[in-house]
């Protein structure tokens, strides 16, 4: 993640600069672009009726019309091509360039035809090419949720996407008047048609209906509007239950005055209670009884008077039982009457059975004709109701579009393409995302980012001992800088890591990619210090990929950083013998990493070739810095192509041999030469501060 984090970090200041001239470029650019406007016209889909002509059977349609798949199918009429040929025409677009430029290059399946590698197709014709245009600039969609259509046309010129766009509006709503207008006569002649012959099959089936009832007699009349056989039929069965109610009543009556008879009481009923002459024949028995109890309070019950009124009062009682037995007579006659008339009416109830029988099964065909009748007459005022709207509407010109209009686009002010500033900002943010990429790919694919893995061990400092500064007379202008040589100390002062730490920050404010270590004139019994060890090694601890190259002859570096004798290095890569991965080796005490020198040979002037320059450009895209430890001959070749050279000298009487160094140097390079000064070695050559390096 580090190795990620410092590649973005390393890249940043060139992504800036390059979205920077990226940004300002395209903004530039745009400004030489057609702009384009866009214009949009809002279309509501509604039933155009009102509540006073909208007809009760329309509603289904409007419900159909107003559901999701109404408003597509409007969507699809409204992008449809006769609409879109109408509005060409009567704005006349063909004429314009706008619409009728020809291609300039031809299309990719033109140019297969061209070389035979496709099938011929026929060319478009003025026409077309002007509708596929009109098509393309043409948008029209509805809005979520709504039954609200949006038409937005977009054009170069911002008073033609307007015009267009209310054109195509306009076109539309008098398109369904066209289609409702055309609808409506279709149905009127159709109406016509049917009407004529419905009128026929009307009569036909009320004449057969007529013909049917007068030849079964089949009359009504009353008040349910009953036949007559059934009126008849209604008419003796009440008569019969009238004959039996007053055959009961007069049979009780009579029952009753004959036990009153049989008893010697008068018996108590109305039509002897009603009878004139019981009346008086009782009122003569009470005068009677009345005088007869005023004379035996003073006669004797022998007394001729009393005689006479007893025998008158007797004659009364025979009067009143005559009476009586004449009226049971009468109800006993009215009781025979009742049953013969019951016998009578019993028999013309049952012939007037038997005939409404069969006018019930005539009146079942009757009802049939009357439906099929009944059927053709409502069928035809129902399409003479509709035939009589249709030709009103037609008349009146009233042919309502279900839409309407209800925002008009206008003029738009100011262009929909380009939108220069964030188009810029986002293509911008898009190259700089993919840049990223790029970088982050290629770190990944690379295999830095994998290579830098945390060890397990601690790290330890590396063995510099004190260092110290000596003045370089002849040198005044360079900057002296002490570095101690791997010796058998086992810890760092402060001094030491303080001239330890000015040492990488100066390589690492300069942005020195190239380090060239170069070794002064040094006492070869006493061994050279390891100055480019201890630096790869501390750069490596700041973060930074560093690869450390050894074109010393000795080895020291590669026993150093525990890489093993007679291993392929950087001589074998030269010759071609060797891949990157056969040659570069990790220091086990840090994360810096190392190419040996190698088994072959080493000729100083190929330095100068561009072999080198090559495998060093590869090394570039991978390591931040590049520590070449070179021998005084190699490193006066190396020196041009460096980007920091260091000078390293022990600090024991070698002032002299520095300064010739130092100025040969840097009359080579072409960057600042720095002087490390550092402890000679001790006795025991390279093995001894390889080991010294080793408990670092």
């Amino acid at each position: 993640m580090r190795a990620l984090l410092g590649a973005l970090l390393r890249a940043l200041p060139y992504l800036l600069l390059f979205g920077l001239l990226f940004a300002g470029a395209l903004y530039v650019g745009l400004n030489f672009v057609t702009p384009r406007y866009s214009a949009a016209a809002k279309i509501l889909i509604e039933s155009g009726e009102s509540e006073i002509t909208r007809a009760g059977a329309g509603t289904e349609e409007v419900r159909a019309l107003l559901d999701s798949e109404g408003i597509a199918s409007q969507v699809e009429l409204i992008g449809s091509r006769d609409l879109a040929n109408t509005v060409v025409d009567s704005l006349g677009l063909a004429s314009l360039r706008e619409f009728n430029k020809p291609r300039l290059l031809p299309t990719f399946d033109q140019m297969l035809v061209n070389i035979g590698l496709g099938r011929p197709a026929p060319q478009p014709t003025p026409e077309d090419r002007v509708l596929q245009r009109f098509a393309d600039k043409l948008d029209v969609f509805s809005i979520d949720k709504t039954r609200v259509i949006t038409v937005g046309f977009s054009s170069t010129d911002p008073q033609l996407a307007a015009k267009v766009a209310n054109a195509v509006a306009e076109e539309y709503l008098a398109l369904e008047r066209e289609a409702r207008r055309s609808t409506n006569a279709d149905a009127t002649r159709w109406l016509e048609s049917q009407i004529a012959d419905l009128r026929t099959k009307v009569t036909d089936a009320e004449a057969k209906v007529e013909a049917f009832r007068t030849e079964r007699g089949l009359f009504s009349g009353g008040q349910n509007n009953t036949s007559l056989a059934q009126q008849k039929l209604n008419d003796l069965n009440a008569e019969l239950a009238r004959l039996v109610a007053a055959r009961s009543s007069a049979e009780a009556k009579a029952e009753t005055v004959r036990k009153s008879l049989a008893s010697g009481a008068t018996p108590d009923v109305p039509d002897v209670r009603d009878s004139q002459l019981i009346q008086r024949l009782r009122e003569q028995q009470v005068a009677l009884r009345a005088q007869i109890a005023q004379l035996s309070a003073t006669l004797l019950p022998a007394h001729p008077r009393l005689k006479e009124l007893n025998a008158q009062l007797a004659d009364l009682d025979t009067q009143v039982r005559r009476e009586v037995t004449r009226i049971l007579q009468s109800l006993e006659g009215e009781a025979a009457t009742a049953r013969a008339r019951e016998v009578d009416i019993g028999q013309d109830i049952a012939r007037a059975k038997a005939a409404t029988g069969q006018t019930n099964d005539a009146e079942v065909q009757l009802r049939a004709l009357e439906r099929e009748a009944t059927a053709q007459r409502d069928l035809l005022e129902t399409y003479l109701r509709r035939y009589r709207e249709a030709s009103s509407r037609q008349e009146g010109n009233y042919l309502p579009a279900d839409a309407r209009i209800i925002s008009r686009a206008s003029v738009p002010l100011e262009p929909t393409f380009p939108k220069k500033l964030p188009l810029t900002i986002a293509s911008t943010v898009a190259l700089l995302l993919l840049a990223i990429a790029v970088i982050l790919i290629r770190e990944l694919t690379s295999g830095r980012a994998l290579r830098r893995v945390v060890l397990t061990p601690p790290l330890v400092p590396d063995p510099v001992p004190p260092l110290r500064s000596e003045p370089l007379e002849t040198a005044p202008t360079e900057a002296a800088l002490p570095l101690a040589a791997a010796s058998q100390a086992r810890g760092l002062t402060a001094e030491a890591q303080d001239s330890l730490n000015a040492i990488v920050d100066r390589i690492v404010d300069a942005k020195a990619r190239r380090v060239l270590i170069a070794m002064a004139e040094l006492d070869q019994t006493a061994g050279r210090p390891l100055a480019a060890v201890s630096l790869a090694r501390a750069l490596s601890r700041r973060g930074n990929r560093v690869l450390l190259v050894e074109l010393q002859g000795d080895g020291a570096d590669s026993r150093a950083m525990a890489v093993e004798e007679q291993r392929p290095g950087f001589t074998d890569l030269f010759a071609g013998t060797a891949s990157f991965d056969q040659v570069i080796f990790r220091d086990r005490r840090s994360r810096a990493h190392m190419i040996p020198r190698g088994l072959l040979e080493f000729d100083a002037g190929a330095a100068e070739g561009e072999r080198l320059v090559s495998i060093l450009d590869a090394l570039d895209q991978t390591y931040d810095q590049i520590l070449l430890d070179a021998d005084w001959e190699l490193a006066l070749q190396l020196a041009p192509k460096a980007g920091a050279v260091i000078v390293v000298a022990d600090g024991a009487d070698s002032e002299p041999r520095t300064v010739r160094t130092h100025e040969a140097m840097k009359a080579r390079a072409s960057t600042e030469v720095m002087l490390l000064i550092a402890e000679a070695a001790p006795k025991g050559g390279s093995e001894d501060a390889a080991a010294a390096a080793e408990l670092a």
